[in-house]
């Protein structure tokens, strides 16, 4: 099987052929974030575990067409992730069988993040720090932005907790463009800021994605509003370049980009091999959140619980033990595990365990190191103790978790 890579980055012509009865797929996603770079990456796994797929490399930018290679060229398959109405539409009219990464396309199988899951996993990481103030900035008209909303304000409402929305005035028409979107949230600084300065001291805001998280902190800059004492910021997708060079560093959620770019995979070979495939939208759960300076804050006038969180975050994967920590804060145990069920409603050894798991999902999720690498890498004794700990908080064991990710 021969697939034809289309990576949205930049010109080039094709310097490949299709030879024999290679089955030619079309991958249409862009390449300049991180989510798609992630999507590339599942392809690539897949591609690596099946030796008779070989690939043809086109660079080139996805303009108001249908790919040329597209029309010219015999092509069996379309993996296609592109976020306008109009395009998507156009491509669907080829009657090429395809695979939607973006969901533009009723009635084809389409692969995204579970929006619903993940705005879940921003309120449970702002509850789990204390907070009781909470934030949403999105697009609002954008589809994926409409839903992570939804599901953050229902999920925190159930619990009693109001949130706070951001709307710009005069409301802003996107036509569902995400990048139009995020051009126009760069004029929005001033109106941002404004809103960001009414928010209640100690505010846990969810950005819809990056992007948005990044206009954010540029916004409380020309504000004044100090990050993350005063509003702890938490973005989607985890795209490093603009994680590294926000100030503060960006915390982000890092979404299964790399299990939703296989299972897309195999999703399309059935449907080129012929085999009935139903309409389904899988939505993949995301990794976990990848906490950096922006949210490091703990929402809690008990000085002695926010010592105490800090020491874990630093140290849990250290081998860090109760005792270590109670003789550095000088306190009973009992007093100590008082403080941690009153403002966290858990004790101190399920905090240590917390932050371990955590690690050790990310670490399953983005590395190919060995469980007894890992184990060493996040304070446990020896696989068995790691396992065993695993099993209990995820309900599977730590090779099955890595199996499941494709």
């Amino acid at each position: 099987m021969t697939i034809l890579l289309s990576f949205l980055t930049g010109e080039s012509k094709i310097r490949a052929a299709v030879v024999g009865n290679s089955v030619v797929v079309a991958l249409l996603v862009e390449t300049s974030r991180a989510y798609g770079r992630g999507i590339c990456q599942g392809i690539a796994r897949y591609v690596q575990e099946n030796p008779d797929w070989s690939i043809i490399y086109q660079e080139r930018t996805l303009k108001q067409s249908v790919p040329k290679i597209i029309r010219h060229r015999h092509v069996d398959g379309i993996l296609m992730r592109v976020d306008q109405p109009r395009l998507a539409a156009e491509i669907i009219s080829l009657g090429i069988p395809l695979v939607d990464l973006l969901h533009l396309s009723p009635g084809w199988p389409s692969y995204q993040i579970d929006d619903r899951s993940t705005a879940q996993m921003a309120a449970n990481y702002f509850m789990e720090n204390g907070f009781i103030h909470f934030a949403f900035c999105g697009y609002p008209g954008i589809p994926f932005s409409d839903r992570r909303e939804t599901a953050y304000t229902e999920y925190l409402r159930q619990r009693n907790f109001p949130v706070f929305l951001y709307r710009p005035r005069p409301a802003v028409k996107h036509q569902n463009q995400v990048l139009r979107a995020e051009e126009l949230g760069f004029n929005e600084t001033e109106a941002l800021a404004a809103w960001l300065g009414e928010l209640p001291r100690t505010s846990g805001l969810f950005a819809c994605n990056d992007v948005r998280a990044l206009q954010v902190l540029q916004a409380c800059q020309l504000g004044g509003v100090a990050v993350p004492d005063q509003v702890a910021v938490l973005g989607v997708d985890n795209d490093e370049i603009i994680t590294e060079l926000s100030h503060p560093k960006l915390s982000s959620i890092q979404p299964d980009t790399v299990g939703t770019g296989y299972k897309a995979c195999q999703c399309l070979h059935a449907m080129i091999q012929g085999n009935s495939v139903l309409p389904v939208i899988d939505y993949t759960p995301p990794v976990g959140v990848i906490e950096r300076d922006s949210s490091n804050f703990i929402a809690t006038q008990d000085h002695m619980v926010a010592a105490a969180l800090r020491i874990i975050r630093s140290r849990a994967c250290s081998g860090l033990t109760i005792k270590d920590l109670l003789g550095e804060l000088a306190i009973s145990r009992s007093n100590l595990e008082a403080r941690f069920r009153r403002v966290l409603g858990r004790t101190v050894h399920d905090e240590i365990t917390r932050v371990r798991i955590q690690r050790v999902r990310q670490l399953l999720h983005s590395t190919d190191k060995t469980l007894a690498k890992i184990a060493a890498e996040t304070g446990y004794l020896d696989i068995s103790h790691l396992s065993r700990s695993f099993r209990k908080k995820t309900g599977k064991w730590p090779g099955q978790y890595r199996r499941d990710l494709g």
